[in-house]
């Protein structure tokens, strides 16, 4: 028997996204954060902002970013094996999926603006 030789054909597609296949089959679940105002007022000098987070289906190491409208001077929360960090508008929060779940957030004003006028800006998260 004779075998024939077949030239390969490559062809190319810009609408599917390489993306999909790379992470079938893998889940990163689903992290929400909810800003609920203000927890503590300090005078007329700033005070503490409650936030809370809460997710599933994550397995990993968590790092979530808060972005709010004025600048944090500090970032808290209830679970001690949290790393809480901040600079300027945006708090950092790195901990792992088995962390206290819902998470609760403090959040502070020490520079003499008003806590109620804190807002969240949005929110975003990575798992590794």
């Amino acid at each position: 028997m004779m075998k024939i030789y077949k030239k390969p054909v490559i062809s190319i597609d810009n609408e599917i996204s390489e993306g999909v296949y790379a992470a079938s089959g893998a889940s990163k679940g689903t992290l929400d954060v909810t800003y609920h105002g203000v927890w503590d007022r300090w005078g007329t000098n700033g005070g503490k902002g409650l936030a809370m987070a809460n997710w599933s289906n994550i397995d990993g190491t968590i790092t979530l970013v808060i972005n709010f409208n004025d600048k944090i001077d500090q970032v808290e929360t209830t679970d001690a094996s949290v790393n809480a960090t901040c600079s300027g508008q945006t708090a950092t929060l790195t901990f792992a999926s088995t962390a206290e779940n819902p998470l609760t957030i403090g959040v502070h004003l020490n520079h003499g603006t008003s806590i109620d006028n804190l807002k969240m800006t949005g929110f975003t998260y990575s798992v590794v």
